[in-house]
């Protein structure tokens, strides 16, 4: 219990360290980043919880959540996801993620944003608008390849502890691009994550560094600490997490979620909040509901919807088919 607690402060302790050192927060903002689509949340769980899932990623969406995760996928995974703010942007997201020997799992995921052509915008030396000219197609994509690690399946380390016994390493690649008219730009980033799992006291933490890469179009991509802690109490779980990024400078996020068995099925409820202490675009809360069907040990398919409502722009609709053999 005194290791876990510790593990919890220093998680904590870190993601706070991660708002200090990154750039100097009076100059962040919302448009210091590029390439948006490495802020848009895959994975409709998590979305459900308001992205408070660096401790409980466990789907093949941890690759973008926390790469640790994938060491906790159980079996085979395949999953395709739709997401959608209003008529004006779609994203396709197709992941899967294959358990290896001695507890490593691989994963890999491809998302596609699309949103509709926008006019280029003509100016004379001094800046005003001459008018438009051209109607310009947008859109965005962005492809990850990640390994997580069940440190317990790999030779002891006594001097770690359950640190190392129930942790968990991960890593991911992610290649983000931009197309807009003829203009292109690409970027490359790293993410690196662990995760601190207890099953038997329901416990678990976890803290992931994303999308460290080479800057696009002159501006850096959209850098991002995130340190989470989940506990279940009473078959319910809850989660918390600190995340900060180069244009938010700290954001706590809350999850909860319930899930019902019967049968051979389980009906997910689940919910969330975030606040941001720098951005108003946000949605202040989340909700979703999941239903999966398992086939004894051979089979399962789930079908998960997440709702975000977001202040000042449209709200985002999510859904997922989720297959396991």
């Amino acid at each position: 219990m005194r290791r876990s607690a510790l593990l919890a402060a220093a998680l904590l302790g870190t993601a706070t360290a991660l708002w200090w050192a990154g750039p100097v927060r009076a100059g962040r903002s919302a448009g210091a980043s590029s390439l948006i689509i490495g802020k848009l949340p895959v994975g409709v769980r998590a979305i459900g919880l308001s992205g408070a899932y660096a401790a409980v990623a466990g789907e093949p969406s941890a690759i973008y959540w926390n790469p640790a995760g994938l060491s906790h996928i159980d079996r085979r995974r395949f999953e395709m996801s739709h997401e959608e703010q209003g008529e004006s942007i779609r994203m396709e997201n197709v992941l899967v993620s294959v358990p290896l020997i001695l507890g490593g799992t691989v994963g890999a995921a491809f998302s596609f944003m699309s949103q509709p052509p926008i006019m280029e915008i003509l100016e004379d030396a001094s800046g005003e608008p001459l008018g438009s000219s051209r109607t310009l197609s947008v859109y965005q994509y962005k492809g990850a390849v990640g390994f997580g690690q069940d440190l317990g399946k790999l030779t002891p380390v006594p001097e770690l502890g359950d640190l190392w016994n129930k942790g968990a390493v991960g890593a991911a690649v992610t290649v983000l691009g931009e197309h807009i008219g003829k203009s292109t730009a690409t970027a490359v980033s790293v993410d690196l994550g662990y995760m601190y799992e207890d099953p038997n006291e329901g416990r678990s933490a976890g803290i992931v560094v994303r999308q460290v890469g080479t800057p696009a179009f002159g501006r850096p991509i959209p850098v991002t600490g995130q340190a989470g802690v989940g506990q279940v109490i009473q078959g319910v779980l809850w989660t918390f997490d600190v995340a900060t990024a180069a244009d938010d400078v700290l954001r706590l996020r809350g999850g909860i979620e319930y899930a019902h068995p019967f049968g051979l099925s389980t009906i997910t409820l689940r919910g969330g909040a975030q606040h941001s202490f720098s951005s108003d675009l946000m949605a202040p809360y989340t909700v979703g509901l999941g239903y999966r069907l398992a086939l004894e040990d051979a089979f399962d398919i789930g079908i998960e919807y997440a709702y975000m409502p977001v202040k000042g722009f449209q709200d985002l609709h999510a859904i997922s088919v989720q297959v396991g053999l």
